[in-house]
């Protein structure tokens, strides 16, 4: 299977890249070239001008930030079918967060000139672009405001809910993040200290809900979680 195969096979509904015609994907992609990446890599750093763009073939990339009071913000995991690191690339501006590879990743890496280059030539596929960022934006918000109001252990549930979604496996055991994720990560998506990630998720692991293997979450009981997740709706 090549490349652009294995992308499409991945992608996931709203993404960037599921808004592009086959013609448009099958250009975009040809600007790039595959780099490999080991688990613990930073694909770029947060201040730094932002000149390239990537789509994600497999693996897994941690967006995060460093707030003013020297915590880290996990904001999204990226993973095979997503594309990253392009709102710097599209606005000039110095990026405002990191991309950390937190499974060992392979990316199509698209230089910065060349993509704006395209959206230049092809306004149609820059107009989806724009649509996609708006609606992103939106989303993104939406969350924001919503998990401000909630207690711990709904705000909890939703971040993992939200990944299980995003990058779940089902197994016989239950569903489980296919990427490694530690307490403080957890922690630093749902706006929450590792120590309440760790109490809480003992207490599920003592109800059943979960299981706790080798730095991964495993989901026993989703409908628990989610009726969990749905208390202060």
């Amino acid at each position: 299977m090549g490349d652009l195969d294995l992308f499409r096979r991945n992608l996931r509904e709203g993404s960037l890249a599921a808004n592009l015609s086959d013609t448009e994907l099958s250009s975009v992609f040809a600007l790039g070239a595959k780099k490999s990446y080991k688990r613990g890599s930073v694909l770029f750093r947060q201040g730094e001008v932002g000149d390239f763009a990537g789509f994600i073939l497999k693996g897994a990339v941690k967006i995060c930030a460093i707030a003013g009071d020297g915590k880290e913000i996990a904001f999204a995991y990226l993973g095979a079918g997503d594309t990253v690191g392009e709102i710097s690339v599209l606005d000039g501006r110095p990026r405002t967060a990191s991309g950390v590879v937190v499974e060992a990743a392979e990316v199509v890496v698209i230089d910065r000139r060349a993509l704006r280059s395209f959206l230049l030539e092809r306004p149609e596929v820059a107009l989806k672009t724009v649509e996609y960022m708006c609606d992103r934006l939106r989303r993104t918000n939406a969350l924001l405001e919503a998990d401000r109001a909630f207690a711990t252990e709904t705000r909890l549930a939703r971040a993992v809910i939200r990944l299980l979604e995003e990058h779940g496996r089902e197994e016989k055991q239950g569903a489980r993040i296919f990427f490694r994720l530690s307490q403080g990560d957890l922690g630093a998506f749902a706006s929450l200290s590792r120590e309440n990630v760790n109490r809480q998720l003992k207490e599920w692991a003592d109800l059943g809900v979960i299981a706790l293997e080798s730095g991964q979450v495993i989901v026993r009981d989703r409908g628990a979680l989610e009726a969990i997740a749905a208390l202060d709706d």
